[in-house]
């Protein structure tokens, strides 16, 4: 029982360290693409934000998968599916910013995605 509420808070900091960064991230790249001295020094602010977004999505991960070996109650499967698949996205996006930053182009639109992906899995984990 013990190993549950472990696993149960760490699936807690990851989603906060997840949809923290990922807000954050959104909110620096909006602001850098109209003010082009906040622009300079974007790049160096986002490395420790991004840093922080794939800590929590490794964490989420790897709760996640233990969290589903000590659950007993029942757990609607096909709202599991389609988070496990919002994550995937997520994951996906996150890697497609990635190359798109180190290559100068413009990821606000990736990045305004993958916020509202954080929040669609923060919402439904309500109810899963």
């Amino acid at each position: 029982m013990v190993w549950l509420e472990i696993f149960n808070f760490m699936h807690f900091i990851g989603l906060s360290f997840g949809l923290g960064g990922a807000t954050i991230a959104a909110i620096i790249s909006s602001k850098a693409a109209k003010d082009k001295d906040i622009g300079k020094v974007a790049g160096k602010i986002m490395l420790p934000i991004v840093k922080l977004i794939w800590l929590g999505m490794i964490l989420l991960i790897i709760s996640g998968i233990a969290l589903s070996f000590f659950i007993k109650w029942p757990i609607n499967k096909q709202l599991l599916l389609i988070k496990h698949i919002l994550v995937a996205w997520i994951v996906i996006i996150g890697v497609a910013i990635g190359i798109r930053s180190k290559k100068k182009k413009d990821i606000r639109g990736l990045s305004k995605i993958n916020l509202i992906l954080w929040y669609l899995i923060t919402l439904m984990s309500a109810f899963v």
